[in-house]
């Protein structure tokens, strides 16, 4: 690949930004409950996500079921997320075009590891973010595709599933 060419490669890769609140369509995914977002979700889909975008090129992705736990993605680099208690998702993730793919395995504590892959898209206008999960351990493998609109808006934080404090300052 001849420099400027690659240097233009790198500038539309840096430039793609999946940051914002996203909410599912369940009519346009394929919900597998097996096959659910380690970390974000014990099974089925996140109904939000938020997504931020550093300026270091880390993508940071959390949802309002496990407000306290978030999977982090720095592309070219193994990344370890607690998932619960007793089990760790351990990736590597990379830019394929206008997708971030991550591949690697969720290892409890106690058993046999899962492997998982992760396919985070984003449409050519922006407007709908496609996450394709596929698990594979001894039970054989499982595909899920959840489908996001990007949101305007989030709802006041007191309809989240763990509400909100609100303190009378």
């Amino acid at each position: 690949m001849s420099a400027p060419l690659f240097l233009f490669v790198l500038v539309l890769l840096q430039s793609l930004d999946l940051t914002g609140t996203w909410k599912l369509d369940p009519a346009q995914s394929r919900i597998t409950t097996s096959a659910g977002y380690p970390g974000l979700i014990a099974s089925g889909a996140p109904v939000t996500l938020h997504i931020t975008h550093a300026s270091n090129g880390t993508v940071v992705i959390e949802s309002q079921i496990n407000e306290s736990h978030s999977r982090i993605y720095k592309p070219g680099l193994k990344t370890s997320t607690p998932v619960g208690p007793s089990a760790t998702v351990t990736a590597t993730s990379r830019w394929d075009g206008r997708a971030l793919i991550s591949e690697g395995s969720v290892d409890p504590v106690s058993g046999s590891s899962i492997a998982v892959r992760e396919v985070v898209s984003l449409s050519a206008d922006g407007k709908t973010l496609t996450v394709d999960l596929t698990t594979t351990g001894s039970s054989g493998t499982n595909n899920s595709v959840l489908v996001y609109t990007k949101s305007t808006g989030v709802e006041p934080c007191k309809s989240w599933p763990t509400p909100c404090k609100t303190f009378g300052f």
